[in-house]
């Protein structure tokens, strides 16, 4: 009563789990025993079964009873009786039973006529033995199916996929993240890579962080993309602006004769001063280029500068000294100097070539750690901290994702809409790993080391988090030390109706949430957190998304776990 049991049409056979139906054709010695009670052996027609010593092999090709003459066989000297024998065969069959110790079964026991019969649960194989289940390795046959990487567990398998890419709902099917659909991902324009993105500038920013765009020409230039560099502005031009990619005309003069000043960073400036590189006796026009050996930074100069040491110029109206020909091959960091010995390029600057008399400034509000910097990944933004208060947002160490400068100290509080409480998820946070915590990110009520704290790290961790504040305002601070740097974090956070705090809570501290690979992705995922983050935010646009939408956005697995909770939440006695 209350049970049922399955079987299979002619030709084929019951799997382990006692509800497929497998084609002999397709069963093998690794599948099942192959059908055979004890050994099984692979040939060219299939499973061939055969049995234990003290059984026959039954008419079904599988099954081994117990030989009917073992149990009565009479050696020298014995009084056995038929009737002896009867009972131990009785007795035999009652001491295997799953009664008794599961039968000696790793998984599921059956009790058949003869005797037990073994099986394994799906994702496993019997063994030659009829009782041991050994983990089916799904990885080794074409990968599992997983476009990327096959993890085998125990009795399954999971699917994830290489960094840039995510898993598709089938679980298996790996796909581009389009990085540039993302908000926020590029400050001027993005370029999506399988796998990856690259970053942009527009004509007169300069590329920095890998995703920020800094002004590199200041007033009185533009920018000449045929040469890509920063051109002074021509005679009778000016440019108040930083950035641009032209220069304005002046307005027309009184007096036509007049020459117009280069470099004009405002119209006042527009007039017949003498252009830098040129000198005259009283600094206006009729004007003359500096000569060789000589150059002049200023305009409406009477004398040029000469470069000293008897060094040339490259040409005849050099504007700096970067125009003198040094005689000493400085080391990228460092440029030649008036003084004629090479110094290391000032805090802000940076040079990456040899035997240059300058160093390149850092494009916008950047800056290096230190003096001597050698390239342009050294220039850093330092802006960072703040007063946060809206329904969703992020912190984020300076000029992420790019590594964050030396001696940072950021500071944030986020305070709540009335009746809200603060979910915060770190996708993953990088900092170097040092003994005294020189780098740390800690979260708490307040700036006192005494108020509740809600999280605080100083090491790596690729694995991500999601919690609830312990307080409803939420105190941040990130402090890196004058040592080692590293790509720093991202964190999202959400403000949610209090009244929700029992079922935030549920999801959030569920191991299920983490345990599954997937899941981890979706939680480093900018596009799936803000769909989450919208809905918990605002919990009536969940109505925007429809069931189809869900299931192409998140894993099933995901799904089921988040509509289990939800619906125990809402309807507890149910």
């Amino acid at each position: 009563m209350g049970s049922y049991e399955c079987r299979c049409k002619e030709g084929f056979f019951l799997s382990d789990n006692q509800h497929t139906c497998i084609h002999h054709s397709e069963v093998t010695c690794g599948h099942g025993n192959g059908g055979c009670q004890h050994s099984c052996e692979d040939t060219a027609a299939g499973p061939e079964c055969s049995c234990h010593p003290q059984s026959e092999l039954h008419v079904d090709g599988r099954s081994c009873p117990e030989r009917p003459d073992t149990a009565l066989e009479v050696t020298e000297g014995s009084a056995t009786s038929v009737a002896d024998g009867d009972k131990r065969v009785k007795r035999r069959l009652l001491m295997e039973t799953c009664a008794v110790g599961n039968g000696g079964c790793d998984r599921t026991c059956k009790d058949t006529a003869t005797g037990v019969r073994c099986s394994c649960p799906v994702g496993f194989t019997l063994q030659p033995d009829g009782k041991t289940c050994r983990d089916v390795d799904e990885c080794q046959t074409r990968n599992g199916g997983c476009d990327h990487v096959c993890r085998n567990t125990a009795g399954s398998f999971d699917c994830s996929c290489r960094k840039g890419f995510k898993l598709l709902t089938d679980e298996k099917s790996c796909q581009d993240v389009d990085e540039c659909s993302l908000e926020r991902t590029c400050d001027h324009s993005c370029i999506n890579r399988p796998g990856s993105f690259a970053c942009a500038c527009n004509a007169g920013y300069t590329l920095y962080g890998f995703t920020h765009c800094g002004v590199s020409c200041r007033a009185g230039t533009y920018y000449d993309g045929a040469q890509e560099r920063c051109i002074l502005c021509p005679n009778g031009t000016f440019q108040n602006e930083e950035g641009q990619i032209t220069c304005e005309p002046c307005p027309r003069p009184e007096n036509p004769g007049v020459q117009k000043t280069p470099e004009a960073w405002n119209v006042s400036e527009c007039g017949g001063l003498c252009q830098p590189g040129e000198y005259s006796a009283d600094g206006f026009a009729p004007c003359q280029l500096c000569a060789l050996g000589t150059f002049q930074p200023e305009a409406g100069r009477t004398s040029c500068l000469p470069c000293g040491g008897g060094l040339p110029t490259k040409r005849l109206g050099a504007t700096s000294f970067q125009d003198c020909e040094t005689r000493v091959q400085c080391s990228p960091g460092h440029f030649y100097t008036t003084t004629h010995r090479c110094v290391r390029c000032p805090a802000g600057t940076y040079q990456p070539e040899f035997g240059k008399n300058s160093c390149v400034s850092c494009p916008g509000n950047t800056t290096t750690d230190f003096d001597g910097a050698t390239n342009l990944t050294q220039c850093k933004n330092r802006r960072c901290g703040g007063e946060l208060g809206d329904f969703t947002g992020y912190i984020e160490s300076p000029n992420y994702p790019g590594n964050y400068p030396a001696n940072a100290e950021c500071t944030w509080v986020i305070n709540p809409p009335p009746k809200r409480r603060i979910l915060v998820v770190v996708p993953e946070i990088f900092l170097p790993i040092e003994d005294d915590c020189g780098d740390f990110l800690v979260m708490r009520k307040t700036a006192s080391r005494g108020s509740a704290t809600t999280y605080e790290t100083c090491q790596t961790y690729e694995r991500p988090i999601a919690f609830t504040s312990r307080s409803r305002r939420l105190w941040i601070q990130f402090k890196s030390n004058e040592g080692n740097s590293a790509k720093g974090f991202q964190v999202p956070y959400v403000t949610y109706d209090e009244d929700y705090q029992e079922l935030i809570e549920d999801i959030v501290r569920d191991g299920r949430l983490y345990a599954s690979e997937n899941h981890q992705e979706i939680l480093k995922d900018k596009k799936l957190i803000k769909a989450l983050f919208d809905v918990l935010a605002h919990p009536q646009n969940y109505f925007r998304y429809t069931a189809q939408e869900s299931r192409e956005m998140f894993p099933r697995s995901f799904i089921r776990l988040l509509r289990s909770k939800v619906s125990r939440f809402l309807r507890p006695y149910r």
